[in-house]
């Protein structure tokens, strides 16, 4: 399944518009633009649904809809899994340099909540991915973006079930080269991804960028329950930065951190994990 549901989008449509749908659907994609939605209208959910938020140079129909396979072998149906690409790679193998945490991308991510709880009427699941956490984590927090101070709106707190962090850049990133952390964002400010003001400025102790000052400034505002999953080899994020792990969230309720796995394999790996956190049974 990708691209989102007959229902889904002609409740969108309704709800919202069509200029707002296709902002999330990404048909400009093809099929690995988006997914989720009801099959019929009166179909029912037993779960929260959740929403995937993919990483940087990735799209809904990649890491998130393997995902989403597994999960549905767990039980999970269409209806209760929903992603949305929020920026487009276009096969550019470089793109990640430049991506930075726009607040256009932040809008799409905090959109697609709040329409997924409109529109099955619970609480909402999220599992993110690596800067896909810092992204989703400002769209839940709401309040003023810090590239261009528009004004996102009240926090999501209220709405939100469980928040999985996968391989999060929260504190920053040491990308972790032979066993030695490396201060990439010090060292290299002037590429986007790194700037100090929505890209991953850190490792300059204790400076970091104004994006993560503002979504570290609060604690647990993610969801009801906020969990983490992280690496100490991970190459791309790292584990420590400034004596702080930057996959772990502040004020969450329980983590999991490997020893050995690479920065995607720690989400692959994981999704029997992330389903435990997100059903409440031991991890």
């Amino acid at each position: 399944s990708s691209h989102f549901s007959t229902d889904f989008t002609q409740w969108l449509d309704k709800h919202h518009g069509v200029g707002l749908r296709q902002s999330i659907e990404r048909a400009d994609l093809n099929l690995a633009g988006s997914f989720g939605g009801r099959q019929y209208a009166t179909e029912k959910l037993t779960r929260n649904p959740v929403v995937f938020v993919h990483g940087v140079s990735n799209v809904a129909g990649g890491m998130m809809i393997e995902a989403a396979t597994h999960y549905r072998n767990r039980g999970y149906t269409w209806a209760e899994m929903y992603a949305t690409t929020y920026d487009n790679p276009g096969g550019d193998n470089m793109k990640w340099m430049k991506y930075t945490m726009k607040c256009e991308h932040v809008r799409k991510v905090r959109f697609l909540i709040e329409a997924v709880h409109q529109y099955t009427g619970r609480p909402v699941d999220v599992v993110a991915f690596s800067m896909g956490v810092p992204i989703s984590r400002k769209a839940i927090l709401g309040g003023q973006c810090v590239d261009n101070n528009s004004d996102l709106g009240h926090r999501l707190t209220g709405i939100m079930g469980t928040y999985v962090g996968v391989s999060g850049p929260n504190k920053g990133v040491a990308p972790v080269m032979m066993g030695i952390p490396y201060a990439l964002c010090a060292m290299s400010p002037m590429i986007p991804v790194c700037n100090p003001v929505d890209g991953l400025f850190s490792g300059f102790c204790p400076f970091k960028s104004r994006f993560l000052d503002d979504i570290n400034r609060h604690h647990h505002y993610e969801g009801q329950r906020v969990y983490s999953i992280g690496s100490t080899m991970d190459e791309v994020v790292g584990h420590n930065i400034c004596m702080e792990v930057t996959t772990r969230i502040n004020g969450q309720n329980g983590e999991k951190i490997y020893k050995d796995q690479k920065h995607d394999a720690t989400f692959k790996t994981s999704y029997d994990i992330q389903i435990a956190m997100l059903s409440g049974k031991a991890f």
